[in-house]
């Protein structure tokens, strides 16, 4: 039976979520490095994605490029340095336009404080 919950968006995401599948707008790199990890370099970078609902930094080792539309597969969120990241290791192309994206919203502005 298929499922009828509807797909996550941007806004949604919250700290230390697992099993994330959702599509993002590209809205530009921030950072990209390169770290060197004994016989092979990494490289290692955070963009702003989004959609209508919100934005969020997005950390990967794939290459992706600002104005396309992507799928995430899989991706989770964490709290670093008290800043709320979207990480993903599997990300695909997506056949849809790119959307507006509600940058209004970023999520990985907003300091998190975790409470004991």
């Amino acid at each position: 039976m298929p499922s009828t919950a509807a797909a996550p968006t941007v806004s949604s995401l919250t700290a230390d979520q697992y099993g994330i599948n959702i599509d993002v707008t590209v809205m530009q790199c921030i950072v990209s490095l390169q770290l060197d990890d004994g016989d092979k370099t990494i490289r290692v970078s955070e963009h702003l994605v989004g959609d209508t609902t919100g934005a969020i930094i997005l950390k990967t080792t794939q290459d992706v490029q600002a104005g396309s539309r992507l799928q995430i597969h899989n991706g989770y969120t964490q709290v670093i340095d008290g800043y709320l990241r979207l990480i993903a290791d599997t990300i695909e192309p997506s056949s849809e336009a790119p959307v507006q994206v509600n940058t209004s919203n970023n999520l990985s502005l907003n300091k998190l404080v975790r409470r004991n």
